[in-house]
């Protein structure tokens, strides 16, 4: 396959070594001799056999010796194998087509050292910028301190690009967090036991009191009479006729704030109990199945010895 493309479609020094590498090899006649001694009286030769036999393979060699004379006589191909080059023929000259002009909007700048024309843009240096821009009119020498600040101070804008004035902002951040201290604080004082709400009330009325009354308390004090004497003291030799205790011996302390919710087992709340009900509920819906029940034993016996 590559000697057929070497020879039809290839050409210089690659083609020849192709070529000679695929040299066609001379096929050995076969002499008449063989073939006589073959077609004796004892064997029987069938002309119309075809393909396969030695007749059909004589004229197989033969066409192919005519082939390669063909080939070796043929100078366009010798031609194609001894030039150089590529091998190719141009056809015809194509037509060079011209570029169209470049548009005046996209021609090149070119950036001029003169400062007197205006400024366009383009690759230029820090000292060609600097001449190039507007120099201000006011030196900094010249400037106040306020003017100096306003100068410097920062610009501080929202999402949407709008200037944001500090002062109403921070006024406002201030109102916001004196709003959410108020609400903090009211909460604390909600959550409180009513224990803590009535000391604290009772501290308060005792400031209001302390401020009507006189710097200097003498020995006929009435309100630190009483005080003195309801403390009570374990080596008190007059304890036991001057104090109010109805028991004797150590007491412990009860709890004496208001009522608490009833239970079943009738138990108090102990002395430190700030009021606040922190039960889950059973005892009081105890309590409403037990009134409920009793309510509908009385109306049944109502209605039971109405008609009597």
């Amino acid at each position: 396959m590559q000697a057929y493309l070497a020879e039809k479609y290839m050409s210089g020094p690659k083609a020849d070594a192709i070529l000679s590498r695929a040299a066609p090899k001379k096929v050995k006649k076969k002499r008449k001799a063989d073939s006589d001694t073959m077609s004796g009286p004892s064997m029987l030769v069938d002309d119309d056999a075809g393909f396969g036999d030695d007749k059909y393979r004589q004229a197989q060699d033969e066409e192919q010796d005519v082939a390669e004379a063909v080939v070796a006589s043929d100078k366009s191909f010798k031609k194609r194998r001894t030039g150089e080059g590529s091998g190719w023929t141009t056809v015809r000259e194509g037509a060079r087509e011209e570029s169209p002009p470049i548009p005046a909007d996209e021609q090149p700048v070119v950036v001029s050292e003169d400062a007197s024309q205006p400024f366009k843009g383009g690759l230029i240096t820090s000292d060609q910028l600097r001449r190039a821009l507007p120099k201000p009119d006011v030196k900094m020498e010249d400037m106040s301190k306020e003017e100096m600040e306003a100068a410097q101070e920062t610009v501080y804008r929202d999402a949407s690009g709008r200037k944001i004035d500090m002062k109403l902002a921070r006024a406002e951040a201030a109102r916001k967090k004196r709003e959410k201290e108020e609400k903090a604080a009211q909460k604390m004082e909600w959550g409180k036991g009513v224990v803590q709400r009535d000391e604290e009330e009772k501290r308060r009325l005792q400031l209001e009191k302390n401020k009507s009354m006189p710097f200097s308390r003498y020995a006929d004090d009435k309100d630190m009479n009483e005080e003195l004497k309801a403390q009570q003291r374990w080596n008190d030799p007059a304890a036991a006729f001057l104090t109010k205790k109805t028991s004797k011996g150590p007491r412990k302390p009860e709890y004496a704030g208001p009522p608490p919710p009833p239970n079943r087992f009738g138990i108090k709340p102990g002395y430190r109990w700030d009021g606040v009900d922190r039960s889950n509920g059973f005892e009081r819906k105890l309590f409403q199945r037990q009134n409920e029940r009793q309510r509908i034993a009385t109306a049944s016996y109502e209605w039971s010895v109405d008609d009597m």
